[in-house]
């Protein structure tokens, strides 16, 4: 069997999960941008300002996907505050609307029609309120058309309730998009291939550790410092012992990474989510 030398063979790195990776490879970005500014002239080997960019654009893909979402929190908090909204605008006009239907017909010459609109709008009182987000929103679409269907528009005029039946509609019109029944829900951005993400950041990084060790010439003054200085993050990494749980969030059920050749040693993948 043909014998192979390329750095993905040669390199050995240490036990790395997805954000482990993330962490090591950026502090050797960060090194090297560091280590870039004292030479002269202020340039890396162009074989090693290549692979560190090679490594950068494959460590920002890997961080882009395994950053932690938790769900949409503006999603998360639009709807209760819509509904509660609602609730409120709801219960505003049924304790105005209520208080208009107690005074005497002197007191309110469009007494019926108050009445006649308390009744239309609160048969049940204000039980549905409480139903769920999407009951709720057709309840409350059913009293507006009503309202406007009778031309009862007239007696929230007469009774001075203007505000509160725009306060209605403009709160029905929010809890509507609120709950994507009026408006489309924004689609998820796409999802990438961490895996692919993932071991491609090792690859990465072995190539970059093979070209930074292979710069150093014992015939070159200062090739080996820079090496050395180079490969710092590299050389004091601590792995974690096999098995261990870790505070960059793996977890037992995530899939396993595909074999890795038998020199490094990779830990099976972490699920971002």
């Amino acid at each position: 069997m043909a014998r192979s030398f390329t750095s993905q063979d040669l390199v050995a790195l240490p036990r790395l999960n997805a954000a482990e990776s993330v962490v090591l490879a950026t502090e050797l970005i960060t090194v090297a941008d560091a280590r870039e500014k004292q030479l002269r002239p202020k340039k890396l080997p162009e074989a090693i300002g290549r692979s560190k960019g090679r490594l950068a654009a494959a460590v920002a893909t890997l961080e882009a996907l395994t950053r932690p979402h938790g769900g949409d929190p503006v999603e998360t908090k639009t709807k209760p505050k819509a509904d509660r909204l609602l609730d409120n605008a709801w219960s505003g006009t049924f304790d105005w609307l209520g208080g208009w239907c107690k005074l005497p017909p002197e007191r309110n010459p469009s007494l019926d029609e108050a009445k006649e609109l308390f009744k239309l709008l609160y048969p049940d009182g204000l039980s549905f309120t409480r139903l769920p987000y999407k009951l709720e929103w057709k309840e409350s679409k059913a009293r507006l058309d009503a309202i406007r269907s009778a031309r009862h528009e007239r007696t929230f005029k007469k009774l001075g309730g203007e505000a509160f039946l725009a306060h209605l509609e403009e709160a029905h019109e929010a809890y509507g998009r609120a709950l994507h029944i009026t408006a489309p829900k924004p689609e998820s951005a796409p999802t990438g291939d961490v895996r692919a993400a993932f071991l491609a950041t090792l690859a990465a990084l072995r190539d970059y550790a093979a070209r930074v060790a292979a710069h150093a010439d014992p015939d070159v003054p200062g090739s080996e410092e820079v090496s050395a200085a180079l490969l710092a993050p590299l050389a004091a990494w601590e792995s974690r012992p096999s098995g261990s749980s870790s505070e960059a969030g793996d977890d037992a059920g995530a899939p396993a990474a595909p074999a890795a050749p038998p020199e490094a040693e990779e830990e099976a993948l972490a699920d971002p989510a």
